[in-house]
């Protein structure tokens, strides 16, 4: 954050027309400017955020059971911003082949909407038979890639990243063009979440299985409420550990009560928070209250926009610190601005 003695530009809606006399810079803009500065460069880990488009992030993932042909239909003319077809516990373990055909048919057909398969964990199912469902589809230009359930630990991830590696050499697709969404559905996982979102370049986000009674609970032992304290520190550190590994794309579980609307806007309410930027679905008519919640209103989106502006004027001037309506900004804020208009778009 910038800090009050930063050397400071005001936007031209706000500054005086006498300049202001320039104080000590900044070790950031001092950095920038190529003058000497104070102590160390950043780690590699630390990037500066570009001021060009964000990743692409989705607000809402509906699920659709892979056994179910209607809903693999119905879901693609619903609102969310992408789908979930589903191999793993939506399917009994009888019906898994059946799911396999229909959700090949449902991709031979041709998508409407983005698409993640939920394959089975490589340690628990027929992953290979899951993975190959995706040889059906009708180009994989909307096909996301796959969402990795009950995901411990770094070599889960590594396991799925070569499956997808044959696939696309099979399919002539582009390297690199699936990705995956691992799913923290235990303590261990949990444990494990910082070397699972760099486990691999395909990692694109990360998300918590935060369901009531859900895998991840019974695991934890814990006792679930909207404003669940149980799952305070497992939602802080999940966000943590993705953003410490450069992932935005954070993703929160399934809501199970499809009766109580406002325990679901509560949950939505405290998982954005805490630093997630959508939800996961299991009924269409959770959709708009997620998307209400997910996407910034007029006046965060106004407020980005004119931070970034006059961030913008200031670097013209040389200026990496820029007093914007009373309140000190630098790159951290511009970051945060670039989040907040890329969840407005809905990406």
């Amino acid at each position: 954050m910038a800090c009050a003695w930063s050397r400071t530009w005001r936007p031209s809606s706000t500054r005086p027309r006498t300049r202001a006399k320039v104080r000590a810079r900044s070790w950031r803009s001092a950095r920038r400017s190529g003058a000497a500065a104070d102590g160390p460069p950043p780690t590699r880990h630390q990037k500066a955020p570009a001021m060009g488009s964000p990743p692409r992030m989705f607000r809402t993932l509906m699920f659709a059971p892979g056994s179910r042909p209607e809903l693999l239909a119905k879901a693609q003319a619903g609102d969310a911003d992408a789908l979930i077809f589903d191999l793993e516990d939506s399917v009994p373990a009888q019906a898994k082949d059946e799911a396999r055909r229909h959700v090949a048919q449902a991709l031979a057909a041709g998508l409407r909407k983005p698409v993640y398969l939920r394959v089975n964990n490589p340690r628990a199912g027929d992953f290979h038979g899951d993975l190959a469902v995706l040889d059906h589809a009708a180009g994989l230009d909307r096909v996301m890639g796959v969402i990795l359930p009950k995901a411990d630990d770094a070599d889960d991830v590594r396991v799925v990243a070569a499956g997808l590696d044959a696939l696309e050499a099979r399919t002539g697709a582009t390297p690199g063009t699936l990705g995956i969404l691992p799913l923290i559905e235990t303590c261990l996982g949990l444990r494990n979440t910082f070397d699972i979102a760099r486990a691999s370049p395909r990692v694109a986000g990360m998300a918590l299985a935060s369901a009531e009674e859900g895998d991840f609970m019974v695991d934890l032992g814990g006792h679930w409420t909207p404003h669940s304290r149980a799952l305070a520190y497992p939602r802080g550190k999940l966000v943590v550990d993705a953003r410490a590994a450069g992932l935005d794309w954070i993703v929160d579980g399934v809501f199970m009560n499809l009766r109580d609307a406002d325990a679901l806007r509560a949950e939505c309410a405290l998982a954005r928070e805490l630093g997630f930027v959508g939800k996961m679905a299991i009924h269409p008519a959770q959709v708009a209250t997620m998307h209400e919640v997910f996407t910034p209103g007029a006046e965060e989106v106004a407020h980005a926009e004119g931070l970034m502006a006059a961030y913008r004027e200031g670097a013209e001037h040389g200026i990496g610190a820029v007093k914007y309506r009373g309140m000190m900004v630098d790159l951290a804020n511009v970051r945060m601005a670039e989040r907040t208009l890329a969840l407005a778009r809905g990406r």
